[in-house]
């Protein structure tokens, strides 16, 4: 008897939304990029901050993320209850991630890794997303360029997720609230 392949369009999506405020709880505004943006990002690394052509400022900036390969394994792992370690921290840094890890992470001014809020929460299906949040408050001057989600709270450990967008300028007392989502579709 001649087995068959089961063929499934099972894949990972992902997406985060950016919240940027001030001291005083105004929210500040932040630069969207859309497709050209990424283009010219990816092939010639600059970041074009022109609105219209390579997006708009916005409050709240919705941005699709890369479900890296190990980010599937680490998926699997927990599918299969074969690991210990499960994905509870998120990581902002200044360059472009690769597959397993941000450019350059940032450890200073209130950017440091650290825990997230995690829960289980319905997109489509019943418990078919997990939501990470964190809330980061600046004690100085940064540049943000990525955002990553991570198995371990402090340093290395394994990236399921990561982003790269366009500058996020933040200063003392500012805070930036990012919401990751990955959705098992």
């Amino acid at each position: 008897m001649k087995s068959k392949t089961i063929n499934s369009r099972s894949k990972l999506i992902g997406w985060t939304e950016m919240r940027l405020f001030d001291k005083d709880g105004n929210a500040k505004p932040m630069f969207k990029e859309n497709f050209l943006w990424r283009l010219f990002k990816k092939y010639f690394n600059l970041d074009f901050q022109i609105p219209f052509l390579f997006g708009n400022w916005t409050t709240s900036a919705i941005k699709r993320n890369t479900i890296t390969s190990i980010g599937k394994k680490i998926s699997a792992d927990q599918a299969g209850g074969t690991t210990t370690s499960p994905v509870t921290a998120i990581a902002l840094g200044v360059g472009t991630p690769s597959a397993s890890a941000l450019g350059s992470e940032s450890t200073t001014n209130g950017g440091s890794r650290g825990a997230a809020t995690v829960s289980n929460q319905t997109t489509t299906t019943t418990g078919d997303t997990e939501r990470w949040v964190k809330t980061f408050t600046f004690t100085g001057a940064l540049v943000l360029t990525e955002e990553g989600l991570f198995d371990n709270n402090t340093t290395g450990g394994l990236m399921l997720a990561s982003q790269t967008f366009s500058a996020v300028n933040v200063v003392d007392s500012d805070t930036l609230q990012i919401t990751h989502n990955v959705k098992y579709a």
